[in-house]
């Protein structure tokens, strides 16, 4: 017998109809086996779909219900909040606030000592190296020799006789008492 590709595989898509052989194997052994096709992707026995093999779903009206009435909210009070205790939060929270403004304001007034005190630091760096430089060429202007030319010559200064010095030592304190003006040294 040949293949009749026309209807080939109606039965697998569900449209009811099956080929000349299928029906007539049918029809002949009393059950539908399927032997032509072996090794096909065909469904054979009680699984194979048919469309009229569904019975049709029973729809049950249901009784329409008619919208509860819903009855007016009332305000819900939040359970153990007083109006003390949030006037107390209130307090607190302005509190926090307060402590934290507090807190950053000193936190800035430090910073700014600080950077003034950087700043003040090195303007005495600065001047400490002023003051040097000018120590250091006050030095090198001084000459000794010139001096003491000047202080012989000019002032006419001698140079002290051994005679002439006399050592103090003071056995009691380091203060000396002055009961009299230094003849001369006005």
């Amino acid at each position: 017998m040949a293949m009749d590709w026309e209807n080939y595989g109606r039965d697998r898509y569900g449209d009811g109809s099956l080929s000349e052989y299928h029906e007539y194997s049918y029809k002949t052994s009393g059950s539908y086996q399927g032997n032509f096709y072996r090794g096909s992707s065909y469904v054979e026995g009680n699984t194979v779909r048919h469309m009229s093999a569904l019975p049709e779903r029973r729809r049950e009206e249901r009784p329409v219900r008619e919208p509860r009435r819903q009855p007016e909210r009332q305000p819900v009070r939040i359970p153990g909040i007083s109006g003390r205790a949030f006037l107390f939060l209130t307090a607190m929270l302005f509190m926090v606030v307060g402590t934290g403004f507090l807190y950053l304001s000193s936190k800035n007034t430090v910073a700014k000592q600080k950077s003034e005190i950087v700043s003040l630091q090195s303007e005495i760096a600065l001047m400490k190296e002023e003051n040097d430089e000018t120590y250091q060429s006050i030095e090198n202007s001084v000459n000794l020799a010139e001096i003491y030319e000047r202080a012989t010559k000019k002032l006419k200064m001698i140079k002290e006789k051994k005679d002439q010095i006399y050592t103090y030592s003071n056995k009691k304190s380091d203060m000396v008492k002055q009961y009299a003006n230094i003849p001369g040294a006005d």
